[in-house]
């Protein structure tokens, strides 16, 4: 197959632009307190920082080395006069692997102070400038550090100055309602309301993949190593993985179409795409764009409306549509080059295969990634490797495949009817990215019934061609035996049983590929949703509060709308009989992450408060009183593990 990279160009360019939009920063705004000051009296100039996003602004405290932290300083000004040191509330403390001090900041918001006296003779309106230079920073990035001048306009009260208003103003400021308090000990949420207090620094919730990891360091590389092996095996059952089985035989029965010489090779740079890719993009958009980047890039909606595009462009190549083609000077160019050897299409086709799989990142990778965003690499890179490598290993031989079935006796005609039965299915894996896209930007298009009507029409068809029904321009005259006709009957009772599952029919683990049965409310809900009769609260503050009305520990999902992962737990494991009983007993919270809105942000950062993690899903248990208990990360088919974690945290949110 000769393909262009033209096209992965653009889907590359289309990926990083979602990302990199819209850094984080910060409003500044000045007044005097209290508003009746008069000339002679103490006051305070308080200046409100609000911060957007996840980055964080460091204080006042000056350091001999370190950060740049935020300076308070008045222009001369014939208003005021200054009379005492900045005050501040209390920052959040924690260690900065780079400089590998403490450093102090605030997330959301702040309001500093500076003590002042009026100065005599002052009266009415009142003007005076404070010159503030400081810095934001979130997970491995940091903003230029900017210098602003902050007006603060006043009106001095007439009258003489009172005698118990003398003394310097030196208590903390009231705080702005979007800022949170790190340093408090109860956690609430930043998830749907600016300004609600985030969960305590210092919890530490029970969290078993951390646990895992941190103990297979302990025991040194080679247990680590093994691990990380242990964890793309795993990753191999995760819904993400599945389109790309059909895509990757299609892919390269093609490529045996114009030559059998270097299969092996084309193998080879296909595992070596996947690798190189999945570690080296994962770090890098990590270092870039904090430990929520790759996150952030995977349900970006452009990039899967890219991958959409580009499957259906295979697809209709596969049923003969067209070839694709490099265009003449191109190709005169790439004979010199690393078109030459022809392992460019698969070096991209592996890239393709990172991007899809990113869209379900496993909590192992998640985890991996906070610790690079930290300044940890040793481990992340080695790690992601190994991983990597073990999520890779059997496309390595599904590259193969098309090479060994071509050798076959007679393999050329029938071979010409796989390539096309295999186009169909890239059709339907093409779908799901479409959906993605449309759930994000909530447009209401691939609604459950109207998905699955697709799939069903996609299957008659594809069971119809290989029974011989239809026939394609291309064509060559093969046998029907009844393992093809076998294979087209089961085609067209999966596409027949599509309409049933409209009906209400299970779906099981294709049930992670559909939209969401409540969708589009699901996406769009702000007043939480119901399931079976029980409330789902959308709002971390109220659910919160109805855990400690009714003294029942709360569950917290932080969900995605274009996690597949998400949707598999959602909808085949938490209707289980066992899962269904001990979630009755909790009071539960959907938090969505992942369509790049304010609310979902914050419900991102939360998560990260809450679990040190960024993977999708991640369930959280919290006590009534807001203490962060357990963690569970990632799916799991194992019904009677996830409601023992269930049973388990809610024993011992009771002690």
């Amino acid at each position: 197959m000769k393909t262009t990279p033209a096209f992965f160009t653009l889907l590359l360019m289309l990926l990083t632009a979602q990302v990199m939009a819209a850094p984080g920063d910060v409003t500044w705004t000045g007044k005097l307190l209290p508003a009746d000051a008069r000339a002679g009296e103490g006051a305070q100039v308080v200046l409100t920082a609000q911060i957007e996003g996840d980055y964080h602004l460091y204080s006042l405290t000056k350091r001999a080395t370190g950060p740049t932290v935020t300076t308070l300083e008045f222009l001369p000004n014939a208003a005021f006069e200054a009379s005492g040191a900045g005050i501040q509330p209390p920052p959040h403390t924690e260690l900065d692997p780079g400089f590998h001090i403490d450093v102090e900041s605030y997330t959301g918001g702040v309001a500093f102070a500076l003590p002042v006296v009026l100065k005599a003779g002052a009266s009415g309106t009142q003007n005076a400038s404070v010159k503030v230079r400081y810095q934001v920073c979130r997970q491995g990035t940091c903003l230029l550090p900017k210098t602003m001048e902050i007006p603060v306009l006043f009106a001095a009260a007439p009258g003489a100055p009172r005698s118990d208003r003398l003394a310097a103003i030196t208590a903390i400021p009231p705080q702005p309602a979007f800022a949170t308090t790190l340093s408090t000990a109860t956690p609430s949420d930043s998830s749907t309301k600016p300004g609600a207090p985030l969960a305590s620094a210092t919890a530490k919730p029970s969290d078993e993949t951390i646990e895992s990891i941190q103990a297979a360091k302990k025991h040194g590389l080679l247990s680590f190593v093994l691990l990380s092996l242990g964890a793309g095996f795993l990753a191999l059952l995760t819904p993400c993985v599945f389109p790309m089985v059909p895509i990757t035989v299609s892919f390269f029965a093609k490529r045996r179409e114009q030559s059998n010489r270097h299969g092996v090779r084309d193998a080879l740079a296909y595992c070596l795409g996947i690798v190189g890719t999945f570690t080296g993009l994962g770090l890098i958009m990590t270092l870039v764009f904090g430990a929520t980047g790759i996150q952030k890039l995977a349900a970006s909606p452009y990039l899967n409306l890219a991958l959409g595009v580009l499957f259906l462009v295979l697809a209709a190549n596969l049923l003969g549509a067209f070839e694709i083609m490099i265009p003449a000077g191109m190709a005169n160019v790439a004979q010199g080059g690393i078109m030459k050897g022809g392992v460019l299409g698969p070096l991209l086709m592996g890239l393709t295969f990172t991007l899809t799989s990113f869209t379900c990142t496993v909590a192992f990778v998640g985890t991996l990634l906070v610790t690079a965003a930290q300044g940890s690499f040793f481990y992340p890179v080695v790690g992601m490797l190994a991983f990597s490598t073990a999520f890779a290993s059997p496309f390595f031989l599904l590259a193969l495949f098309p090479q060994y079935l071509a050798k076959l006796p007679r393999a050329g005609a029938w071979m010409v009817s796989v390539k096309a039965f295999m186009g169909f299915l890239e059709i339907a894996a093409a779908l799901k990215f479409l959906s993605n896209a449309d759930l994000v930007w909530r447009w209401g298009l691939l609604t459950r019934p109207v998905f699955l009507a697709l799939w069903a029409m996609i299957g008659v068809i594809a069971g119809l061609y290989l029974l011989g029904g239809l026939r394609l321009p291309h064509d060559a005259t093969a046998k029907f035996g009844w393992p093809r006709r076998t294979l087209g009957i089961l085609t067209i009772f999966a596409g027949l049983y599509c309409l049933a599952v409209i009906e209400g029919a299970p779906f099981g683990t294709f049930s992670a590929f559909v939209p969401p049965a409540d969708y589009p409310g699901r996406s769009v809900a702000v007043n939480g949703s119901s399931s079976a009769g029980k409330q789902i609260f959308s709002d971390y503050t109220q659910a919160l509060a109805a855990a400690k009305a009714q003294n029942r520990p709360l569950f917290i999902d932080f969900t995605g709308i274009t996690c597949s992962n998400c949707r598999l737990m959602e909808e085949t494991i938490f209707p289980q009989r066992a899962v269904a009983k001990e979630l009755d007993r909790y009071v539960r919270v959907e938090l969505y992450t992942d369509n790049g809105t304010r609310d979902n942000e914050r419900n991102k950062d939360l998560e990260q408060k809450l679990t040190g993690v960024v993977t999708l899903p991640v369930y959280v248990i919290v006590s009534p009183d807001g203490l962060p208990l357990r963690v569970f990360q990632g799916s799991t088919f194992d019904v009677a593990k996830f409601a023992a974690f269930l049973s388990d945290s809610r024993t011992a949110s009771a002690r």
